[in-house]
C-alpha cells in the first residue's frame, strides 16, 4: 500500500458531462412526467375504483418480479437508486413517448389503410417493437454512460435493462386492465392479469430490454477490440426483434394450437405461444446470468487473494464467494452476535467485494497505466475496510 497518497492515480470522472446530461434528463423525465400525471389522472377520474384495481393488479406482479431482479444481483453492488431510477424511466420516460409515438403511427395507418385490424398490426409489429425498446434501451444506455463504476459486467446490463422493462410493463399492464374493464369488467380484468402479469410477466418487456442490457454488459467486459462495438447494436436490435415476432405471429401460434374457449387460450394457447416465441432468449439471458454470477465468484477470489492480512483474511474469503455462503454465515452472526455487529459484517463485505472489482477494473482497463496499488480509489476503499475492522475489534 502505497505510503505517499500524493503518488496516487485517480481515474478520471467526468462529472462536467455527467451532470449536464443528469440535468437534461431531468428536464425531459418532468416533461413525460407531466404527460403520463395528465393521462392517468384522466383515467382516474372517468372511473376511480377501476383504475385502483388496474393498479393493484399490476404492482401484486410487479412486486415480486422486482424482487427476484433484485436478488439475482447476489453480491448487491447495484445501487437501488440505479434500481429505482430505471424503473421509474421505463414507467414514465419510456411508456409516454411510445404512447404518442404508437398512437401517431396507428392514426396515421389508419388514414391509409382500409382494414382496421391490419392497421392495428402494423402498428404492434413495426411501431412498437422499434420505439419501446428504443425509449427502454436509452435507460441503460445513460446509466451506462453516466455511472460507469456500478456497471461492471454482463449481469448489470441485464439487470438495469429488465428492471427497466419491468417499470415499463408495470404502467402499460395499468392501462391496459383499465381499458379491458369496459368490455369485460372485473373479470376482464383478473383474466388480463392473468396472461400479462403472470404467464407473461418476466418473458415480454424484461426480458426485451434485458438483452439491450445485455449487449452493454458484453461491451463493458471486452474492454477493447473493433468487434465489441457490435454488441450494443446488435442486442438492442435483438430485443427488439424478439419484440416484433411476439406481437406479430403469437396470433398464428395460438391458431395453430387451436384452442376455443378463453380457459383453453389462458392455459394452453398462450402458454404454448409463450415456450415458442420467448422461451429462446429467457433461456439465454439465465445462462448468460449463470456464467455472469461464475465470473464475479473468480474475480473476488482472484483480485482478494494478493490483498495484504491487514485488509483481507484469508478465510474471508471462502465465506463470500459464493453468495449462499456468505449469507448463511450472515444469518449465524444475525442471531448469535446480535443486529449490531451483523450490520457492520454486511457493510465489511460489501467492501470487500467491491475492493475485489475496483482491482479488477484497474488490471483490465486499458486506459489505466497503474497498478491497482497506485490507484486513489483502491487506496481509500482500504482505509475504509480497516476503520470497519477497528469498529469490529
Amino acid at each position: 500500500m502505497p505510503e505517499n497518497q500524493r503518488s496516487l492515480q485517480r481515474r478520471r470522472d467526468w462529472w462536467v458531462l455527467r451532470y449536464g446530461c443528469l440535468l437534461t434528463l431531468l428536464v425531459a423525465f418532468a416533461g413525460c412526467l407531466f404527460f403520463s400525471a395528465f393521462v392517468n389522472a384522466m383515467t382516474f377520474v372517468n372511473g376511480p375504483w377501476v383504475f385502483l384495481l388496474a393498479v393493484c393488479l399490476a404492482t401484486a406482479t410487479a412486486i415480486p418480479y422486482g424482487v427476484f431482479l433484485i436478488w439475482t444481483d447476489r453480491n448487491g453492488r447495484n445501487p437501488l437508486y440505479l434500481i429505482g431510477t430505471g424503473f421509474l424511466w421505463g414507467a414514465v420516460v419510456a411508456t409516454a413517448i411510445s404512447l404518442v409515438v404508437n398512437t401517431t403511427v396507428g392514426l396515421v395507418a389508419s388514414g391509409y389503410i382500409a382494414n382496421p385490424q391490419l392497421a392495428e398490426q402494423i402498428t404492434a409489429s413495426l411501431s412498437a417493437p422499434f420505439i419501446e425498446e428504443l425509449t427502454k434501451g436509452l435507460a441503460v444506455l445513460f446509466i451506462f454512460l453516466l455511472f460507469r463504476r456500478h456497471f461492471d459486467h454482463v449481469l448489470d446490463g441485464m439487470i438495469y435493462g429488465a428492471v427497466v422493462g419491468l417499470g415499463f410493463a408495470w404502467l402499460e399492464n395499468i392501462m391496459y386492465y383499465v381499458n379491458s374493464a369496459g368490455s369485460g369488467g372485473a373479470e376482464g380484468m383478473l383474466k388480463l392479469s392473468y396472461l400479462r402479469g403472470v404467464l407473461n410477466g418476466l418473458s415480454s418487456h424484461v426480458c426485451y430490454t434485458g438483452l439491450t442490457g445485455m449487449g452493454f454488459g458484453i461491451f463493458r467486459i471486452l474492454r477493447k477490440g473493433v468487434l465489441r462495438w457490435l454488441f450494443i447494436p446488435g442486442f438492442w436490435g435483438l430485443g427488439m426483434f424478439a419484440h416484433f415476432m411476439w406481437n406479430t405471429f403469437v396470433g398464428p401460434v395460438v391458431g395453430i394450437v387451436g384452442v376455443e374457449s378463453d380457459r383453453e387460450l389462458l392455459l394452453v394457447g398462450l402458454p404454448v405461444a409463450i415456450v415458442v416465441l420467448q422461451s429462446p432468449i429467457m433461456g439465454l439471458l439465465a445462462f448468460s446470468g449463470m456464467l455472469s454470477w461464475l465470473h464475479e465468484n473468480r474475480v473476488v477470489r482472484r483480485e482478494l487473494a494478493d490483498e495484504p492480512p491487514q485488509v483481507v483474511h484469508p478465510d474471508e474469503i471462502k465465506r463470500l464467494v459464493p453468495a449462499r455462503k456468505r449469507i448463511f454465515f450472515s444469518f449465524v452472526r444475525f442471531f448469535l452476535r446480535g443486529p449490531v455487529h451483523w450490520w457492520h459484517h454486511r457493510v465489511l463485505d460489501k467492501l470487500l467485494i467491491k475492493l475485489a472489482f475496483e482491482r479488477w477494473h484497474v488490471r483490465s482497463d486499458p486506459s489505466v497505466t497503474w497498478s491497482p496499488d497506485e490507484d486513489a480509489d483502491i487506496y481509500e476503499l482500504r482505509l475504509r475496510i480497516m476503520e470497519r475492522r477497528r469498529q469490529l475489534a
